[in-house]
């Protein structure tokens, strides 16, 4: 009987050991699966973020298009009305210079007739 005695024994320490090795591997997959659940959860929040990011970018590029495209408009005014400016000014001139050029013309003419 002492060796039914030890078979017994034995499978009752093998039949403990398979229900430990089975909790064991219930919480290892446990572990894996809340492991991935995070890794997931880190994924998610990462991919909101970037899309945040993305729409925030575009948003920013887009007013700083606009205000490229205003201050061009700004500029070409300015240059505009300074070259009107300085065409209404030389005009004058222009012409002093013109009336000049006459003179010496109807000058130089009497001298030829002379």
């Amino acid at each position: 009987m002492k060796t039914q005695e030890t078979v017994t024994k034995t499978f009752a320490t093998m039949e403990t050991l398979m229900e430990k090795f089975w909790d064991m591997w219930l919480v290892g997959m446990g572990s894996i699966s809340w492991t991935q659940e995070q890794f997931d959860n880190m994924l998610k929040k990462y991919l909101e973020q970037s899309q945040v990011t993305r729409e925030e970018s575009s948003k920013i590029i887009d007013e700083l298009m606009k205000q490229v495209k205003n201050n061009q408009a700004q500029m070409q005014k300015m240059i505009q009305e300074a070259v009107n400016t300085a065409l209404e000014n030389a005009e004058p001139a222009y012409n002093y210079f013109e009336e000049i050029n006459k003179k010496v013309e109807e000058l130089s003419k009497k001298v030829s007739s002379m």
